[in-house]
């Protein structure tokens, strides 16, 4: 928040405080409104259409125009978004920024995970912007959803103590009514012991999994596979095993056969992939993957076999292919589950 005044920069050469003032109350209106939204293809959509408006041509999309253009006249009625665009991309990446500008918990699975993950996956496959001030920005944002997404996964595999029930109390009146505190005395161990039970078995069957040495998609042995077919099978194995964001130590698992790690552009890797594309895709033809192509390249690619968009000619080292399938995957598979809370 303490960077609007810098990045409207971007907008104008010369920014009046009034333009400081609107902004800075606009983005503190949508961070409220988009905290509260719980419909996952709601959160989808927002964070693909902020990486938009924070790409390419600043253009934003009509839907996340006309949301930011409301926020900003309700202290400058003459704004029009058409007219000053890249106000769109500075109040909605700004707004996101203060969204998730603080420690995850440890419990769930939130709004903020599904704004974060999308928004730094959609981010990340973008090019970087030759215009240093949007370019600014745009780190500014993918960093911030980058330490969230990272932390949310560390801390969401953190076990729960289970403390000693507390002292249960039984009341019996004079009418023979008894009340008692029992769910109160044991709800919280029992949440914590099934949390902990939780991330244990999904612990147990990655590392399982990890040492069978065969891939269940293809079956055929791992070591039988090409290198990208090797990573990008794995990644999306070993993303229907978990139950949170992938952490640093399922990217290292995904990757441990890693050799080559050869550059290779989207349409490369399906080359790379051939004829087992296919089954490595299938099961990622859900509505959340092929209506955000955006957040979701990689799944879209591997599930139609088709490539799309100037960024998929960047070409990228397979673990960078991979370490992204594990978490597009993930995301995929935690979007279609919708939000929780244990």
């Amino acid at each position: 928040m303490n960077n609007i005044s810098t990045h409207m920069r971007i907008c104008a050469v010369s920014i009046s405080d009034d333009e400081v003032n609107s902004r800075t109350a606009a983005v503190t209106s949508l961070a409220v409104v988009w905290g509260k939204e719980t419909n996952i293809t709601t959160l989808l959509r927002r964070a693909e259409d902020v990486a938009i408006a924070l790409g390419g041509d600043g253009r934003a999309t009509q839907s996340l125009g006309v949301e930011v253009q409301a926020a900003i006249q309700k202290k400058s009625s003459a704004y029009l978004y058409e007219e000053r665009p890249l106000d769109v991309g500075v109040c909605a990446g700004m707004a996101m920024v203060s969204l998730i500008n603080e420690q995850p918990g440890n419990s769930g699975w939130t709004n903020k995970d599904v704004y974060a993950t999308a928004l730094w996956l959609a981010l990340t496959y973008q090019p970087s912007l030759g215009d240093a001030r949007r370019e600014k920005l745009r780190r500014e944002v993918l960093e911030s959803c980058e330490n969230w997404a990272i932390s949310s996964a560390r801390e969401a595999r953190s076990r729960s103590e289970v403390k000693n029930p507390a002292e249960l109390k039984i009341t019996v009146a004079e009418n023979g009514l008894v009340t008692h505190n029992f769910k109160a005395v044991i709800d919280g161990s029992i949440n914590a012991l099934r949390r902990n039970a939780a991330l244990d078995r999904e612990e147990l069957d990655f590392l399982w999994w990890a040492q069978i040495g065969s891939s269940r998609l293809l079956r055929r042995k791992i070591s039988s596979l090409n290198e990208p077919t090797r990573i990008i099978g794995a990644a999306i194995e070993g993303a229907a095993i978990l139950r949170r964001l992938p952490s640093e130590v399922h990217r290292e698992i995904i990757l441990r056969t890693l050799n080559e790690d050869p550059q290779l552009d989207l349409s490369e890797l399906l080359d790379m992939l051939g004829e087992d594309r296919a089954a490595i895709g299938a099961g990622f033809g859900l509505d959340n993957v092929t209506n955000h192509p955006a957040v979701f390249p990689v799944l879209l690619a591997l599930t139609s076999g088709a490539v799309t968009g100037e960024d998929a000619c960047i070409k990228r080292a397979v673990s960078e292919w991979g370490a992204r399938a594990l978490v597009e995957a993930s995301l995929s598979h935690m979007a279609a589950k919708g939000l929780r809370t244990l």
